[in-house]
């Protein structure tokens, strides 16, 4: 893993509920959570399974 950057995001208020209660269900933090969605989206669009809505 690489160095780690902190970085401060703005998210809406139901947003934010919603991927807490995701991050409980999950058993992690909300952090460990969005960094491991972020993680998941980089390696699909890698792997072209993004669309671009065509």
């Amino acid at each position: 893993m690489s160095d780690i950057s902190k970085t401060t995001i703005n998210l809406p208020v139901d947003l934010k509920k919603e991927l807490k209660k995701m991050a409980i269900d999950e058993d992690t933090s909300l952090s460990g959570l969005i960094i491991k969605m972020i993680e998941e989206g980089m390696e699909k669009r890698k792997t072209g399974v993004i669309s671009d809505g065509d």
